[in-house]
């Protein structure tokens, strides 16, 4: 008798192949049939007819690895149908954490890891943390540049010395052999923003030299987009190693012609042989930290320094002599920004400024934009994470269709539960990939179901290497998520984020029902995968 019979779907694989009417059979964590009407008996069966039955999603860029241990069963990406999830993201990990230099690294990535133990120091050390909490979600770990040049050499701005080279070198190799499937760059976020093109390739040969791969947050995607492309392909040709460019845009008005010649240096980079990929998710907001609108030389020693020069006068006036447009906008790494464009999402220190605009908090105070912003960050000590509007819809769209982009959330797995819920975090939380298919299948009809499927689950599964994920075949692990086609849709919005989308029905991970005819039943079901 099968474990579990899921009846009369239609089976859209995750290959791109034309969808199929199927039943797929399970038993215990594995996929065992995929036939039409299949008449073995079940312990259980779901009635699929008018429903879509895929792959389980993998969310190919996510930052969950800070919130897994508070909330294992990832509610937001489960709901959406996502069963695996790719941390350690834009240089963001929670290891190496070498004891001398904790305190620099919970600095990194405060904004991101409130409540966090940090029991671990080591890569493989975080990764056995993981396991036992006891995550609903399959886990994809990479090992991010930030953790390790802190590890290495602090928060400073320079090269790193021969010996510290050689020690980032030996704690890539260290991840990698723990359990790492590559190493990820933040390229706008200190301290990874100081590393030369030098440091990043040596590293990537560690990477590539144990079958790992390159995945960065690019040096700037506005003004500087097309060279930033042109780095992180050269990173990889030189290494040798896979690349992966994250959350791929073109910020800011003025650059948004620019996404055409980023997408083209994509297709040439293949042409060539160089084994390049991109994700998108599918809004024209992205979220970061407020600090990140800051030039590099503020970052320089960390959070602590970072404080000290917005409290110094002279500091002061140079970043707005810098910075700031009179009272109008603010010049960052992507270009001009209006104050309206700028969203508090999260501050847990002044909760009260979360989902008003920077324009609206400097009329509130009788402030000038720029000098709000810098207020903020000293009030809240730099924990401050925003919305920021930048992108084209125009763009956001040609990235979906492109053949070697594929849909990734750049966000965190929360659950919305009994609310109220703290922050405005951007809706790409909850909507991400019931959005794609909802309003860029459904409704605009800019790609097909089997190829939005395909960029979701085996597209993403043959980038990082999992053979027996993102595919229904006999044999593949029982990761399936059944649809609605017909009200399938993301529900989050800006003004309310903690919102689940609609049409997702059922959720299995590795065999087990997590996500139940629509109620959740969190289930330790999840495992951290193995390169």
């Amino acid at each position: 008798m099968l474990d579990l019979l899921i009846r009369g779907g239609t089976v859209v694989d995750g290959t791109g192949a034309p969808a199929r009417p199927a039943d797929v059979a399970v038993e215990g964590e594995r996929i065992v049939a995929v036939e039409p009407r299949l008449p073995a008996p079940a312990r259980r069966t779901l009635e699929a007819a008018g429903l879509l039955v895929a792959p389980g999603f993998i969310d190919i860029h996510s930052h969950s690895d800070f919130f897994l241990l508070q909330v294992p069963s990832a509610e937001s990406k489960l709901r959406q149908g996502v069963t695996t999830e790719v941390i350690g993201m834009c240089g963001f990990s929670p290891a190496p954490a070498v004891p001398e230099r904790l305190a620099l690294l919970q600095e990194h990535v405060a904004f991101l890891a409130p409540g966090l133990p940090w029991d671990w120091r080591s890569f493989g050390e975080w990764c056995a943390r993981l396991r036992a909490a006891g995550p609903s979600v399959n886990v994809v770990p990479f090992v991010g540049h930030g953790a390790i040049r802190i590890a290495a050499m602090g928060s400073e701005r320079r090269p790193p010395t021969p010996d510290e080279l050689r020690t980032m070198e030996a704690l890539v190799a260290r991840a990698m052999d723990e359990g790492a499937f590559g190493y990820s760059t933040g390229l706008v976020y200190a301290p990874s923003a100081f590393a030369a093109t030098e440091e990043l390739i040596a590293l990537a040969r560690v990477a590539a030299a144990r079958g790992g791969r390159y995945f960065s947050h690019i040096r700037g995607e506005g003004p500087t987009l097309e060279a930033a492309v042109a780095e992180a392909i050269a990173i990889g040709e030189a290494a040798g190693c896979p690349v992966q460019v994250a959350h791929l845009k073109a910020a800011g008005r003025e650059n948004w012609p620019k996404m055409g010649a980023a997408l083209r240096a994509l297709d040439a980079a293949r042409a060539r042989g160089v084994e390049v990929t991109a994700d998108i998710y599918p809004y024209t907001a992205g979220s970061t930290t407020l600090s990140s609108l800051l030039p590099p030389w503020m970052h320089d020693g960390g959070m602590p320094r970072l404080l000290e020069r917005l409290a110094d006068p002279a500091s002061r006036r140079r970043l707005l002599e810098e910075c700031a447009v009179g009272d109008e906008a603010w010049v960052a790494a992507n270009g001009r920004t209006g104050w309206d464009d700028i969203l508090i999402a999260s501050a847990p220190a002044r909760p009260e400024s979360e989902g008003q605009t920077l324009a609206a908090l400097a009329r509130a105070r009788g402030r000038p934009g720029a000098e709000v912003l810098i207020e903020l960050l000293r009030e809240a000590r730099g924990a401050v994470t925003m919305v920021h509007f930048l992108m084209a819809e125009g763009n956001v769209a040609r990235g979906l269709a492109h053949p070697q982009v594929m849909v990734g959330s750049d966000s965190l797995g929360l659950t919305a539960g009994p609310g109220p819920h703290p922050g405005r975090p951007h809706p790409r939380m909850y909507g991400t990939f019931p959005r794609v298919l909802g309003t860029y299948v459904r409704e605009q009809r800019l790609l097909p179901w089997e190829e939005a499927i395909r960029k979701m689950t085996g597209m993403p599964a043959a980038t990082l290497g999992l053979r027996d994920r993102g595919v229904i075949r006999p044999g593949a692990a029982a990761d399936l998520v059944l649809l609605d086609p017909a009200t399938v849709a993301d529900r989050a919005s800006y003004e309310a984020p903690h919102r689940y989308p609609e049409g997702i029905r059922w959720v299995l991970v590795n065999g087990a029902v997590v996500l139940d005819d629509g109620v959740m039943r969190p289930l330790p079901a999840g495992r951290v995968l193995a390169p």
